[in-house]
């Protein structure tokens, strides 16, 4: 039997990433979808040949419909929380774009309803299905590099230097809560998750370089209210500790991202402008001795995220679910950290994750 979704919100994310994902999962279909612009509709409508009763302006009459049996939230944040609770209410499983929110207490009340329904909501951390990603846990996890001492993550873009880009949402905190700390650093943050290697606590700082932008709808300028940059130091729960830098405004061919694990037998590294698979060097002496050198992601882990986000969300959906499934409490987790990382640029301290979670109801 086929699970029907229905999306809600078609901007790029949903318009593209999403729509490729879909494409190669089994046992699933879009039968509606929802956006208050009505040219993103239009385009969803010759996507996926959906009828004019198929396609929403408001995400309540989309859910009532009865028309999907699962939902994909992908609104700008500050919906995100609101369009799950009513999904939830509804009795349909749901999958949110990441970050689940804009602070920790709005996700808190999603997990905590999703745990009162007994429904699933799934996170897209998409940085977990990535093939290459997949091998590095695979490696990790199997002992190579031994005691993991040192996390250093970096991942910066251009996106925020683009000719002409105007106030759009991801530079507003009432809709997007933070900048590229939500954006790029909650996969970043997610990936640690992931590793079992959970951040505990941190010192941070955050900045905006760009101080104004030209209104999406006028030729007034007005500032910006998210984070451009992002610097954190972290200390994990099983005793390592972590660098992340994070920044949106770094002149770069399109995306850089670099992870670097090192243990006590020597390090992994990848990188997506330096080939293909993972820079290793590890093991005895005489090994290490030999020098770095790359080793290919082998075929079994697929060629693409695609093939893997949205079938982990069906089989989630349908009671399945394994190391790679990004779930509710993954995504507070992540909230969680981000709202440390906030609290620790503007009162320039060290804050402990548990210090936020003790202020959730």
């Amino acid at each position: 039997m086929k699970r029907k979704v229905g999306i809600i919100g078609y901007g790029w994310v949903a318009g593209a990433n999403h729509k490729n994902s879909y494409a190669q999962a089994k046992d699933v279909e879009i039968v509606a979808v929802c956006d208050v612009n009505k040219a993103a509709l239009e385009r969803a409508k010759r996507d996926y040949n959906l009828p004019d009763e198929a396609l929403f302006d408001d995400y309540k009459k989309l859910i009532d419909s009865g028309l999907c049996d699962m939902v994909d939230i992908c609104t700008p944040n500050s919906f995100h929380c609101e369009q799950a609770k009513y999904a939830l209410n509804a009795g349909l499983p749901v999958s949110i774009e990441k970050p689940v929110g804009v602070n920790s207490q709005e996700v808190e009340e999603v997990r905590a309803l999703a745990e009162e329904k007994g429904l699933p909501v799934f996170i897209c951390f998409t940085w977990r299905h990535m093939p290459t990603t997949r091998f590095l846990k695979d490696v990790i996890d199997g002992g190579a590099v031994g005691k993991v001492y040192h996390c250093y993550i970096k991942c910066i873009k251009e996106s925020g230097l683009w000719e002409g880009r105007r106030l759009e949402w991801r530079f507003r905190k009432d809709l997007s809560g933070t900048g590229v700390l939500c954006d790029l650093g909650s996969h970043m943050i997610d990936f640690l998750n992931w590793m079992n290697e959970d951040i505990v606590g941190l010192t941070a700082n955050t900045g905006i370089f760009i101080k104004e932008r030209q209104k999406v709808d006028s030729d007034e300028w007005a500032p910006v209210t998210t984070d451009d940059y992002a610097n954190i130091l972290a200390d994990l729960k099983s005793g390592a500790t972590a660098n992340i830098e994070l920044s949106r405004c770094a002149k770069t061919e399109e995306q850089l991202v670099e992870f670097i694990i090192y243990g006590e037998k020597g390090y992994i590294r990848f990188c997506n402008y330096v080939g293909e698979g993972l820079e290793i060097c590890y093991g005895s002496k005489e090994e290490i001795a030999k020098g770095k050198h790359r080793v290919a992601t082998p075929e079994k882990y697929g060629a693409s995220w695609a093939l893997y986000q949205s079938q982990s969300f069906v089989d989630y959906a349908n009671g399945k679910k394994d190391n790679f499934t990004s779930t509710i409490d993954d995504g507070l987790r992540a909230q969680m950290v981000i709202d440390a990382v906030i609290k620790s640029s503007e009162e320039k301290r060290y804050v402990t994750i548990d210090e936020i979670a003790k202020g959730l109801n």
